[in-house]
């Protein structure tokens, strides 16, 4: 094994996509962690994390710094630009896991709705809020929809009141569709993207749920491929993989939110099933400090194509079992979940498996949704928990 590689350290969860990629850059680095006592820091951008990164460095010194999560990318990021290392500084870190700089960062940019950390919230006079019916309460820092609430503005402010914690307070969209954009990008350009739509808006999050890669011509495609490029356009001349989300209100587009980093539960594995693109590979090669162009789509996704994420239903009956649904018209893959068959799922990233299909018509993608969920395509519509904001 050569002894030329450079030393990379590795902060977060041992995931099976990252370790994957990871791998592929084994002739060129040794991934490392920090050892089982300082794990408890790596997610916290302070003294105890620095402690113990100094000690590393001073006795076996890495030349770079990979977060496998958003949880880990402030952290790295604060390494980073601690010792000079390739990739996303604190700086540049902060605006993509910081909900409220991210909307201080982006709010004159791109269409966004109006934001408040709480306590500002509640001093504004209640005149001033009247007019919006409702309001989204989130954790300044989170993903995958945890701990994120939508209510009438006179129980947020009661909410709150209760609540000490800080939080995020955004005036609510009446969303009817929901997007995501997922690509690479290179010195705050967008390389390539791929634009996708949910089922239904993230907060419902009842029942199995998914989403599609939305076809060129449909007339959103260019409007949310342009939202997304002054997105990224904003963010300081940043190298890496994002994940921007959009919602539409029947007349507007606005801006959601943007992370530097593949989604979870599974979108860059669609994305590789459909287009031959690694998000996961491009995504630690630009921590490394590596060209991630290689980790290019290699040719256009099949219309139409998406992922499912099996949870039972409202009605408290499971989704057909993982094994039945292999065999079914265009199913290309099904993956492992990360729940116990009828478990309630605490978040949106959390489901018993994911069915992935491509070259579907509309129709027969709708008739694949219906057998995993053992419901009648042609039956009433099943009931959401709550709009998304």
């Amino acid at each position: 094994m050569s002894t030329n590689r450079t030393r990379a350290l590795v902060l977060g969860r041992d995931k099976d996509w990252a370790r994957r990629a990871m791998a592929a850059f084994s002739d060129t680095h040794e991934f490392v962690r920090l050892d089982a006592e300082a794990r408890q820091w790596e997610k916290t951008p302070g003294p105890e994390l620095l402690l113990h990164a100094d000690a590393l460095m001073a006795a076996q010194p890495f030349g770079a710094v990979v977060a496998t999560s958003e949880s880990t990318m402030l952290a790295a990021g604060f390494l980073r630009s601690r010792y000079d290392l390739p990739g996303l500084g604190y700086e540049q870190t902060l605006p993509v896991t910081n909900k409220w700089r991210m909307r201080r960062r982006l709010a004159a940019a791109v269409p966004s709705p109006q934001a408040w950390l709480s306590g500002h919230f509640l001093a504004e006079e209640p005149e001033r809020t009247r007019a919006m019916a409702e309001v989204v309460v989130k954790p300044i820092a989170s993903s995958a929809s945890r701990d994120v609430r939508r209510m009438p503005v006179a129980q947020a402010r009661a909410w709150l009141a209760d609540h000490g914690e800080l939080w995020l307070v955004e005036q609510a969209v009446a969303v009817q569709r929901e997007f995501h954009c997922d690509g690479v990008c290179h010195d705050g350009r967008v390389s390539w993207v791929e634009v996708s739509e949910y089922d239904r808006p993230a907060l419902k999050k009842a029942g199995t749920w998914g989403t599609s890669i939305l076809c060129r011509d449909d007339a959103m495609h260019a409007r949310l491929t342009a939202l997304t490029r002054s997105v990224i356009g904003a963010l300081d001349a940043v190298d890496g993989v994002f994940h921007a989300e959009f919602l539409y209100d029947g007349a507007e587009l606005y801006f959601g939110e943007v992370g530097m980093r593949p989604a979870g539960a599974g979108w860059g594995e669609l994305l590789r099933v459909t287009t031959g693109a690694d998000l996961w590979g491009a995504f630690v090669a630009c921590q490394l400090g590596h060209d991630a162009d290689r980790f290019a789509p290699r040719h256009a996704p099949a219309e139409t194509s998406g992922l499912l994420w099996a949870r039972p239903n409202p009605d408290g009956s499971l989704p057909l079992p993982a094994p039945r649904v292999r065999d079914l018209p265009g199913v290309v893959l099904v993956g492992e979940g990360n729940i116990a068959r009828g478990a309630d799922p605490a978040s949106s990233c959390e489901f018993e498996y994911r069915a992935y299909y491509e070259g579907l018509t509309p129709e027969d993608a709708a008739q694949l949704r219906s057998a995993v969920t053992g419901r009648d395509a042609a039956g009433p519509a099943r009931p959401g928990i709550g709009a998304a904001g």
